[in-house]
C-alpha cells in the first residue's frame, strides 16, 4: 500500500503523522470553523438577528475585563470600549448598523492593543482601524475588481483574529504573573 503521509506504528495498532500532514489537517480545521462562524453570522444577519453577533461581542469583553486585572478604573474602560449593553439596545431598536459595527471594532481593537503588549499595539490598531473602516463602507459599492467583503466575513474576521490576539496577551499575564510567584517564593 503506497505511503500518504501515516506511517504505521507507535505501538497498539494506531498511525504517526508527520509534521506536515499535521499542520495541513489543522490549517484545514481552521479553515472549517472560520466558514461556519462566516456561515452563521451571515445566515443571522440576514435574518436580522444579532443574537450570535452579541454573543461573541460579550466574549471579548468577559476577556478584556479579566485581563483589566481588577483595576477598578481599567474595568470601567473597557466596558466603556466594549458596550455590550448598548448594542442591545440598538439592536432591540434596530438601531445598529455598519457605521457602529465599525466603531465597536475600533473601539474593541483599540482596548486590546492597550492592554495587550506593547509589541501588538500599533499592529492591533491598525489592524481594528482597517475593519472598522471596511465594515462602515461595506454595502456601499465594490471597488472596481475587488469583491467586497460582506459584514459577516469582516465580523468573522474580527471575532476570529480576537480571539487570537487575546490569548497572547492571557498568556503573556499569565507568563509574567508566574514569573512574579516564583521570585518571590524561590525554593
Amino acid at each position: 500500500m503506497a505511503d500518504q503521509g501515516d506511517r504505521r506504528g507507535g505501538g497498539e495498532g494506531g498511525f504517526e503523522v508527520d509534521e506536515a500532514s499535521l499542520e495541513r489537517l489543522n490549517l484545514q480545521i481552521q479553515h472549517v470553523m472560520r466558514k461556519a462562524m462566516v456561515d452563521l453570522l451571515e445566515e443571522g444577519l440576514k435574518q436580522g438577528s444579532f443574537d450570535h453577533v452579541l454573543r461573541l461581542w460579550k466574549e471579548v469583553r468577559e476577556r478584556l475585563l479579566r485581563l483589566s486585572r481588577g483595576s477598578e478604573a481599567e474595568i470601567e474602560k473597557t466596558k466603556a470600549a466594549v458596550d455590550c449593553e448598548y448594542a442591545e439596545e440598538l439592536v432591540q431598536n434596530q438601531a445598529l448598523d455598519n457605521s457602529i459595527l465599525g466603531d465597536m471594532i475600533e473601539l474593541a481593537s483599540r482596548r486590546i492593543g492597550e492592554l495587550g503588549a506593547v509589541a501588538y499595539e500599533a499592529q492591533v490598531l491598525e489592524w481594528g482601524a482597517k475593519l472598522a473602516d471596511e465594515i462602515r463602507a461595506s454595502g456601499i459599492g465594490e471597488a472596481e475588481g475587488e469583491k467586497e467583503r460582506t459584514p459577516a466575513n469582516i465580523l468573522a474576521h474580527f471575532f476570529d483574529t480576537s480571539d487570537v490576539l487575546l490569548t497572547r496577551v492571557e498568556a503573556g499575564v499569565a507568563a509574567h504573573l508566574l514569573c512574579q510567584a516564583l521570585l518571590s517564593h524561590p525554593g
